[in-house]
């Protein structure tokens, strides 16, 4: 073959020029080649940091980031704290929709630690913003979760007058006055604050807080009244059976609490009269949700290679410590559960267990005792392995990725 022409040695042939194949080249995939729809649901996967490089390479990219609240409320903000840098990108995040930017932001401003802005280190300035994260992190969730921001904010509070603690309450207080939408969940948690306090008119504040917020559709506080009223109407045959139908109700609305103690009713009786099998019935289906994902989270901590002799060792220690302390039983179990829901959902090295399980037991005996353990000292009985804004920081962790689901 010469030239690109092949010739044929036989008599009757003639020489035939052989064309050469052309490849056609298949066009590279890129961002900007998905479907906005596609692009979207990958937008929304990514962290913080990297969301930020993908917006830096493209106008189209920076315009399809900054018109859609959905990218900036779903990214994760895992393993990353406000600082001076990165202020911008938590409020922003916040602003649009991110619960755990809000909870972060929150947690950050109350204790002081992260943003470190050195005009801002005043309780009233720090408290008044972390009251805005706290509200919007509240607000992000679904009308039958539990509240939870009180616990950030119950007492001890400081006496020397500066308590940030103090001066989130008054700034979510004040908010409750002005906007009486979506109020419910912040009304609760101001009613389960002031129910700290031993004096009769902080008791009755809390009461006709708790009303106001059961009468704008919080279940926690609907079931908290029913608790309350639940003895005066043992004692009539007819209120008590109307008692338990409106418990029946809270607990088909998803609220836990009504959920267990109707349960316990029903296991101890019968006070709805139903037939036995449908008591059962009744039951069982309260539990088959919790049991299935209790399963669930065992295999994925096993898939994160936390082994079972890791996991023995953070559960016994947290037990010495339990003990040491005197905490309940029910505030062992809890933090244990707040470990394993973590675990299911986010890697930890080694050294940094024991730092996620003391982390649980403080935001875990503020939920349930009546005595909390302390950041500092919680740090201390970790023999200071760890720092204080260690600590503080792991709640933060902890929470934004339970979604404030202590229990």
């Amino acid at each position: 073959m010469k030239g690109g022409v092949l010739h044929c040695h036989c008599s009757k042939c003639y020489s035939v020029p052989v064309r050469k194949r052309v490849r056609k080249r298949t066009p590279s995939l890129t961002l900007l080649s998905l479907p906005e729809e596609v692009l979207l649901c990958v937008l929304q996967c990514l962290s913080a940091e990297d969301l930020l490089s993908v917006r830096a390479v493209h106008s189209q990219l920076r315009d399809i980031v900054d018109n859609h609240s959905s990218v900036w409320a779903r990214i994760s903000f895992k393993d990353t704290w406000p600082t001076p840098t990165s202020l911008w990108l938590f409020e922003k995040a916040a602003e649009k929709g991110n619960f755990e930017a809000a909870v972060k932001l929150g947690i950050a401003y109350l204790y002081n630690e992260g943003p470190l802005l050195s005009d801002e280190g005043r309780a009233d300035v720090c408290g008044r913003k972390a009251s805005h994260y706290f509200s919007l992190a509240e607000g992000l969730r679904a009308q039958s979760a539990d509240p939870f921001i009180w616990v950030f904010i119950r007492p001890p509070w400081s006496p020397s007058g500066s308590c940030c603690k103090a001066v989130v309450y008054d700034h979510l207080k004040n908010e409750c006055d002005r906007n009486k939408d979506n109020r419910g969940p912040l009304l609760h948690c101001l009613a389960r604050v002031l129910q700290f306090f031993e004096e009769d008119e902080k008791y009755d504040e809390a009461m006709a807080m708790l009303e106001q917020s059961s009468l704008a559709g919080c279940l926690q506080s609907s079931y908290s009244l029913w608790e309350i009223n639940r003895k005066t109407s043992s004692s009539d045959p007819g209120r008590y059976l109307q008692c338990v139908r409106t418990l029946r109700d809270y607990a088909a609305k998803g609220c836990w609490q009504a959920q267990l103690t109707l349960a316990k009713l029903c296991s101890a009786g019968n006070p709805l009269g139903l037939e036995t099998k449908a008591c059962t019935d009744l039951v069982s289906q309260l539990f088959s949700v919790p049991n299935t994902s209790a399963k669930s989270d065992t295999s994925a901590i096993l898939k994160r290679g936390i082994k079972d002799s890791m996991r023995y060792i953070l559960v016994d220690w947290l037990v010495e410590v339990t003990t040491m302390k005197d905490f309940s039983s029910l505030t062992l179990h809890v933090t244990v559960g707040c470990v394993d829901r973590y675990l299911a959902q986010r890697s930890v090295p080694k050294a940094c267990l024991q730092l996620l399980g003391i982390a649980c037991m403080v935001v875990c005996t503020r939920y349930v005792s009546k005595e909390i353990l302390t950041i500092r000292e919680a740090v201390w009985l970790t023999d200071n392995t760890y720092k204080y804004e260690d600590l503080v920081r792991m709640m933060g962790e902890v929470v934004s990725v339970l979604q404030g689901k202590i229990r």
